[in-house]
């Protein structure tokens, strides 16, 4: 019995600690800068419009949909400067822009994951009600960012070191693998609880909802059934090709077909985007550098 709790604490050990070349999470970064500097557009076109003295969600309309003054919603964590000078609005995107540039060319170390977590924290506090399904994600992995930003992989050329290995890269690596089961794994939770994910026909909702890629002439229920047991069972396979080494490479090819299934039921390129961004940190690919040695 003590032997096989050794060997699980040294598998433990193992998984977080073992040194990893930074080369895989500056990949991320790079994928994770440039979503960030999406976002951080968009808040710098159209920011003031919700965010404004004279928004859709003024400063007033912010505090009361927060729950403000109001015990147990926990308004007292959900600050942010946008509330007091709604005016900073675009100079806070134009800092998490430049943040998020930096991310994209491996500048700034853990300063720029570091500030463009701060400036998404801001947007996000200032109007929770706004926030969609990607940008979570998107602050926990800048996060893990600081953890490990990685290094400047655009000058690294084949055949030459990619720096020295770290326990911190694998630290945040692996942080971002297990945020991505544990997202995963709520996302089917919650389908799992609505009895329309079971009787098929919550698949075929989302397609009269046209909010998605794809349409179904009526009379194709049927089709739209298949579809979200489809969906319910790439699910459930990911999962598990994650807790296992043998079967890992299937993973890919199943976060491909849920991204997909994301894309053509609900039409989020960015949820998409994010999940696939976060799979590198898992399953990387192969760039100009593929041959770098590790």
């Amino acid at each position: 019995m003590s032997s096989k709790w050794r060997e699980s604490l040294l598998e433990w050990n193992r998984f977080w600690f073992t040194a990893r070349a930074p080369i895989q999470i500056s990949i991320v970064r790079i994928a994770i800068g440039i979503l960030t500097g999406i976002v951080f557009w968009q808040y710098l076109m159209s920011g003031a419009d919700w965010y404004g003295f004279s928004g859709w969600f003024d400063p007033e309309a912010g505090r009361y949909l927060i729950g403000d003054g109001v015990e147990g919603t926990g308004s007292l964590f959900r600050w942010s400067p946008l509330y007091r000078i709604p005016s900073l609005s675009p100079w806070v995107a134009i800092f998490g822009l430049l943040a998020s540039l930096a991310m994209m060319l491996g500048l700034g170390a853990r300063l720029s994951p570091l500030m463009a977590w701060v400036a998404l924290g801001m947007f996000h506090h200032r109007a929770p009600v706004l926030t969609l399904l990607f940008e979570p994600l998107l602050l926990a992995v800048l996060v893990y960012l600081i953890v490990e930003p990685g290094r400047l992989v655009w000058t690294i050329k084949p055949g030459i070191s990619s720096g020295e290995d770290r326990v911190s890269a694998n630290l945040s690596v692996q942080l971002i693998r297990c945020h991505l089961w544990i997202w995963i794994a709520f996302s089917l939770a919650s389908m799992l609880a609505l009895p329309e994910w079971w009787n098929g026909e919550a698949g075929w909702l989302l397609i009269e909802d046209r909010r998605g890629w794809l349409r179904l002439p009526e009379g194709w229920q049927s089709v739209g059934q298949f579809m979200t047991h489809w969906v319910v069972a790439v699910q459930t396979a990911l999962l598990a090709s994650m807790l296992g080494s043998s079967c890992l490479w299937m993973g890919r090819w199943l976060l491909y077909l849920f991204a997909l299934s994301i894309l053509l039921f609900l039409g989020d390129w960015m949820y998409a985007s994010t999940l696939l961004a976060m799979s590198l940190a898992v399953w990387p690919i192969d760039l100009f550098f593929s041959k770098v040695k590790k």
